[in-house]
């Protein structure tokens, strides 16, 4: 699996259940932080990337021994919480 070091600092930061923010303020941190600047190239890279990988397990990415955002039953549910909270806020803005 790749590392996606920018992504995984998000989840660990912003979206970690152990910080106890609420779904809604931590994407506004996100996209505080996140939502233009010099790492959303970066951002919007990996997260590219990491959509298009069908071994990479948006599952663990969410909940693993180092963070846990969200525990969830099913890859699919997974990858559509991670669209959520990464992808939406950001690149699916609307002008």
């Amino acid at each position: 699996m790749k590392k996606y070091p920018l992504l995984k600092q998000i989840l660990r930061t912003i979206f970690n259940a152990e910080d106890g923010l609420g779904q809604e303020a931590s994407i506004r941190l996100y996209q505080r932080s996140f939502g233009n600047g010099q790492k959303i190239k970066e951002l919007e890279l990996e997260l590219r990337d990491a959509f298009s990988q069908t071994d990479f397990s948006w599952k663990e990415m969410l909940c693993n021994d180092e963070f846990e955002v969200c525990c969830l039953d099913s890859e699919n549910d997974a990858r559509e919480l991670a669209r959520k909270l990464l992808w939406a806020p950001i690149f699916d803005k609307q002008d």
